[in-house]
């Protein structure tokens, strides 16, 4: 597998790189792996790449996100390509997918950390969302690997492979789920009424949609969505929902919590309140509603279900942050609570959390 010092004779013998560039462009690799390895390799007057490297060899996912991304945008006649990276080739030999990348990029939780949300990213998250909606559910059929985009959907059953894997902050977490039977029954009827209506991203967090500024200026006005690696068939609400998802989440672990049985003893402390996000969340509902075909009482049961899959988001979450703990946290408690009211009381939800009204679903 290629390590880092690979990379620039990798690229050059590639021709994808210039020698100049690695003489006196100014020629960088910075690594911002995650749960792949991540590169990103910038130089003077040289394209921004990025490359992204397959796990074990049984894993298919990078090779899977290729073809996905070459199969969307061949297949893209409104816009989505606007959203989404280029591949600039896949190599089978090293498992590497290379993406033409983006200078002055950074991803939105990181965008977002100051406490300024963003109206235009949102508008741009909502019509990207939109168009790729507009994908049929067919169009990714026949690629290879499979992904269950489903999963969100059943911490309170995980598997016996899964549960091998979990601290022991995640089985507690686990438990605590599985304590309760009504939120379990919620998340049970969310899977039963999934449907695959279109294509779907399947992972849409903010650690996935970057941000890029114009050239020259300080202005953040376009976005692209990243890690295609979970795109299937699939219910549009669970993109929209995991989008809202990742506000109401970062609004409460802003919320300095003391006592996990009432996490909004300090809810008027909250270092990030939901009044500043309001505006982002309407436009990123009111771009999505633009863009869409669908009838208004169809974009109203849209709405209905994503905000239970914004409930299902955040214990998923809750889950997630669990596996890095050694014990269970006040503010990893709170996202369970804030989860199963969600889906206990979905309409009381979407307009005092989220703020819309009900007209805002026929926008």
């Amino acid at each position: 597998m290629l390590e880092l010092a690979d990379i620039e004779p990798y690229l050059r013998d590639r021709g994808l790189i210039s020698a100049r560039a690695v003489v006196d462009g100014g020629f960088r690799v910075a690594d911002v792996s995650r749960l792949n390895r991540v590169f990103i390799v910038t130089a003077e007057n040289e394209r921004c790449l990025v490359l992204k490297f397959g796990g074990p060899p049984d894993d298919a996912g990078v090779a899977r996100e290729a073809e996905v991304l070459q199969r969307l945008r061949s297949l893209d006649g409104d816009g989505l390509a606007t959203f989404m990276p280029a591949v600039v080739e896949y190599d089978p030999a090293e498992r590497v997918m290379i993406l033409e990348g983006a200078l002055n990029a950074r991803d939105l939780a990181r965008h977002h950390a100051k406490g300024r949300f963003s109206r235009v990213l949102a508008s741009q998250a909502g019509e990207a969302l939109a168009r790729l909606h507009e994908t049929p559910p067919g169009a990714l059929r026949g690629l290879s690997g499979s992904v269950d985009p489903t999963w969100t959907l059943r911490v309170h059953e995980p598997d016996w492979e899964s549960t091998c894997r979990m601290s022991g902050a995640a089985l507690e977490l686990t438990r605590v789920i599985q304590s309760s039977d009504e939120l379990c029954t919620r998340l049970d009827d969310l899977l039963a009424s999934w449907s695959e209506q279109s294509v779907i991203h399947g992972d849409v967090r903010w650690d996935n949609c970057i941000a890029v500024r114009e050239a020259g200026t300080h202005h953040w006005r376009r976005l692209q969505l990243i890690d295609w690696e979970h795109s299937a068939s699939g219910d549009p609400s669970l993109d929209v929902g995991a989008f809202l998802g990742e506000y109401l989440r970062t609004w409460l672990q802003a919320i300095p919590i003391v006592d996990p049985a009432d996490p909004s003893r300090l809810l008027e402390h909250a270092r990030l309140p939901l009044r500043r996000m309001r505006p982002a969340l309407r436009a990123f509902w009111d771009a999505y509603a633009r863009h869409r075909s669908a009838a208004h009482d169809e974009l109203g049961r849209t709405l209905h279900r994503a905000t239970l899959f914004a409930g299902s988001s955040v214990l998923t979450v809750a889950l997630e942050q669990a596996q890095t703990l050694a014990e269970l946290r006040p503010g990893v408690l709170g996202l369970v609570r804030l989860g199963e009211n969600i889906l206990r009381r979905p309409e009381e939800a979407s307009a005092h959390l989220l703020g819309f009204e009900p007209s805002r679903a026929l926008v």
